[in-house]
């Protein structure tokens, strides 16, 4: 065990987690981190091959009086969706805020193409408040923003006799969904700056630098980005993932996570307009009658809900610091990072 109180801090803010293991924000005060090896045991190559080795990952589980599915509007969660049973118990978070995106008509169209018993969430800021410093304690860490959300979803489901609780979480790192960060060549300097999500430099009073582990995916002609998504960022949602569905009460069935492609991706593809190709070709196989999703952002509206929080004034942070120059997810990380340093100041973090 290493106690690094800034490098986890700096690490919060770059990558929404603690991006080492066994790093601690005090004494015994260490994130779960998840085994990476566990991950993409199943190698696949084609459509053919990831819709069987789909199929046989859920059929472990289908089982409607216990197995539930997490519904967005998306084409990954869809997939999963129809290879569950009819009847499955399948759950759609909607956040309520002024203009936030609502995922529910799409996915409850979706649902009653195949079948499957929906279920809104509805999720606001008091809910927020009301479970976060909980989490927080469970993680032993702040919180991605879509954390308490899926946390709540999961404590529906488990009051429905929902035991497991299926996601669509790892498809877009393997296959080609983050269509943005593949858009283009990066050069090492230039992918650093676009996927920080907050530069500890511009909040923190000791920040530190992240760049050893972004070394790691340097290359001779520029950065390995999908290897960094699979592991850095990838590490990070599972984390998340992890915390709120079993803090929850449900086991969390990630299916995707179990494959790792045995091909390189067809990036000009990708770039022409076709992210993740190989699931759309799996998606027209398994919900043939249902259009293909258009891509809808799973946006929390914490612009809405932080509009009139005025910043961070705890030492750590730079004294005085102007919050009016950041977006709003970068509010909430920064909230966020305040209140769970007060609860560790306060020991209610074990």
């Amino acid at each position: 065990m290493r106690v690094d109180l800034d490098f986890c801090l700096s690490s919060y803010l770059t990558f929404r987690y603690v991006a080492k293991p066994d790093t601690a924000w005090k004494h015994g005060i260490i994130p779960p981190f998840p085994d990476a090896a566990a991950q993409g045991k199943i190698k696949v190559k084609t459509a053919a091959e990831v819709l069987q080795q789909l199929r046989s990952i859920v059929a472990e589980h289908a089982d409607v009086s216990t197995t539930g599915v997490l519904l967005s509007a998306g084409m990954d969660s869809a997939i999963i969706a129809a290879l569950m049973p009819r009847g499955t118990k399948a759950y759609t978070i909607r956040f309520t805020a002024v203009d936030a995106v609502d995922e529910a008509p799409a996915a409850r169209a979706v649902a009653e193409k195949l079948g499957l018993e929906h279920h809104v969430v509805d999720v606001c800021w008091g809910d927020y408040l009301d479970c976060m410093d909980m989490l927080m304690k469970h993680k032993k860490a702040p919180l991605h923003p879509a954390e308490a959300g899926l946390y709540i979803a999961s404590s529906c489901a488990r009051r429905d006799g929902i035991k497991f609780l299926a996601v669509g979480n790892g498809a877009d790192s393997t296959f080609g969904g983050m269509d943005k960060l593949l858009s283009r060549d990066w050069t090492f300097d230039e992918f650093v700056k676009r996927y920080t999500f907050l530069d500890p430099v511009l909040a923190l009073g000791r920040p530190v630098s992240m760049l050893d582990i972004y070394e790691r995916y340097r290359t001779d002609t520029g950065f390995n980005v999908m290897g960094f998504l699979k592991v850095v960022h990838g590490l990070g949602i599972i984390q998340m993932f992890e915390n709120a569905i079993h803090a929850g009460g449900c086991s969390l069935i990630a299916p995707f996570e179990e494959l790792a492609l045995d091909a390189p991706l067809d990036i000009q593809r990708i770039r022409a307009g076709e992210p993740k190709y190989i699931l759309s070709e799996v998606f027209r196989t398994v919900c043939p009658d249902v259009e293909i999703p258009a891509k809808i952002p799973f946006a929390r509206p914490v612009t809405q809900w932080l509009s009139s929080w005025s910043g961070p004034t705890r030492p750590e942070f730079v004294k005085g610091l102007d919050i009016s120059h950041f977006s709003g997810e970068q509010k909430w990380q920064l909230y966020c990072l305040e209140r769970f340093l007060n609860l560790l100041d306060k020991g209610e973090i074990l």
